[in-house]
């Protein structure tokens, strides 16, 4: 992987192409995020419940717009229009808002849902722990809502 600075010394120029950057990663990024959307759908309409199913293909929506926005972000930045002098961009706002919302979410649910902690009642863990060391679990959670944060690094 190379800086996108150094075009100069690129070997192959698709790094460095437009349709690379943006059209092909955000597809591929897309791709898991659309399997599980349709999956979480497909349990829907298999079972009629809509939690927790909708509720995990809202997840998946929410983070299929910030792909979305994301990829398209660079191209709006450069062609649209600006607001004020200070030139803050609504569409930046807008994804920055949707980002946090979906990261917030995706984090939500991974300790909820997914792991079964966040439990008040036990010290915000499960009722039954796989590992001795309680940390364990803290340190985990905080690393989940770093990564699920990563516009911050």
């Amino acid at each position: 992987m190379r800086s996108e600075d150094l075009k100069n010394r690129a070997e192959f120029p698709w790094p460095t192409a437009d349709w690379y950057k943006h059209v092909l990663i955000p597809l591929l990024c897309l791709c898991p995020l659309v399997v599980r959307f349709n999956q979480c759908l497909r349990r829907y309409i298999d079972t009629g419940d809509r939690f927790p199913h909708l509720a995990n293909a809202g997840k998946y929506a929410l983070s299929q717009t910030v792909t979305l926005f994301g990829a398209f972000h660079p191209l709006y930045l450069e062609y649209g229009p600006q607001m004020r002098e200070e030139k803050i961009n609504l569409f930046q706002i807008f994804w920055l808002l949707v980002f946090v919302s979906s990261s917030l979410y995706s984090f939500t649910w991974d300790v909820f849902m997914d792991w079964g902690l966040g439990r008040k009642e036990y010290g915000f863990l499960g009722p039954s722990l796989m590992y001795p060391r309680r940390y364990c679990y803290y340190v985990v959670m905080a690393i989940d809502l770093g990564t699920s944060l990563r516009i911050l690094s």
